[in-house]
């Protein structure tokens, strides 16, 4: 017996999750996932619905769970991030999900942002979500209310944030730039040309960053363009073949690059959220 109570307890000191740690609530039921029985039956079929349909929509994943009480050696910022990545919520190399986590006993919830979300869904939005939405509604037992309040204000801000993203980058990133450039060009060209070293295109760009943009931003990205300009214009400059007062190489086409916007990548939880009790 004695090598019996030995291997139980090497097995257990080896495996601790066996005895403590994270708990498989199971395997995800849909979206909603009411393994605490907060919800009534038709919340949960609503909320279902909608999530789905969101999904198919926009792409992310919002998972709703409730279990009865955490286990005891871990916090409900832990359990959460492994319940994320044990179920893999969110699409992967995008990291769009979301997981509303709450637990009945211990009263306490969590809201985790997996990284592709949380330029949108911050810490600081996931703890208002609690503070405004979810807090109040439990600490008057109305589960299903303060739920479903905090599933809209989430997909709300999701589908607001997206469209931000969308116009900033049409509104923003060409617009703001291109009429400097043009300026640039047709005006500044005939200050860089005689100019043997293209430095001088860097000063020119960084003053007409600062004119237009008044922003760091805006200055590095024009000393840029003018450091290239004038190094272009200089190499290709000739004086013996201006006509009508226009430089040759006005007789050709040229098209600058664009920028983009780069994409989100990592891990499936990125970490950030906000928990709460009530």
């Amino acid at each position: 017996m004695n090598w019996i109570t030995g291997f139980i307890l090497t097995f257990c000191f080896l495996n601790p999750l066996s005895l403590l740690g994270y708990i498989d609530p199971g395997a995800p039921l849909g979206h909603v996932n009411d393994f605490a029985n907060l919800f009534k039956p038709e919340t949960v079929s609503s909320l279902e619905a909608t999530l789905s349909q969101f999904e198919s929509e926009t792409g992310h994943e919002i998972a709703i769970v409730t279990i009865e009480s955490l286990p005891s050696d871990q916090t409900i910022e832990t359990y959460a991030v492994e319940l994320f990545e044990k179920w893999g919520i969110g699409k992967a190399k995008e990291d769009n999900g979301l997981l509303l986590l709450i637990a009945r006993d211990d009263r306490e919830m969590r809201i985790e942002v997996g990284y592709g979300l949380e330029p949108i869904i911050t810490d600081i939005e996931s703890s208002r979500i609690i503070r405004e939405n979810l807090v109040p509604a439990f600490k008057n037992n109305d589960y299903d209310g303060g739920v479903i309040e905090a599933v809209n204000r989430i997909m709300q801000k999701v589908e607001a944030g997206e469209l931000g993203e969308v116009e900033e980058k049409n509104d923003n990133l060409f617009p703001n730039f291109i009429y400097p450039i043009l300026f640039m060009i047709f005006y500044g060209i005939r200050l860089l040309a005689p100019s043997k070293s293209w430095w001088f295109g860097g000063i020119l760009g960084a003053i007409f960053g600062g004119v237009f943009f008044w922003s760091l931003k805006g200055i590095l990205i024009m000393t840029l363009f003018g450091l290239l300009l004038d190094f272009w214009v200089s190499k290709t400059y000739k004086k013996s073949t201006w006509k009508d007062g226009h430089p040759p190489w006005f007789g050709g086409g040229h098209r600058g690059g664009g920028g983009g916007f780069g994409g989100f990548g990592g891990g499936m939880s990125g970490g950030g959220g906000a928990s709460g009790r009530w």
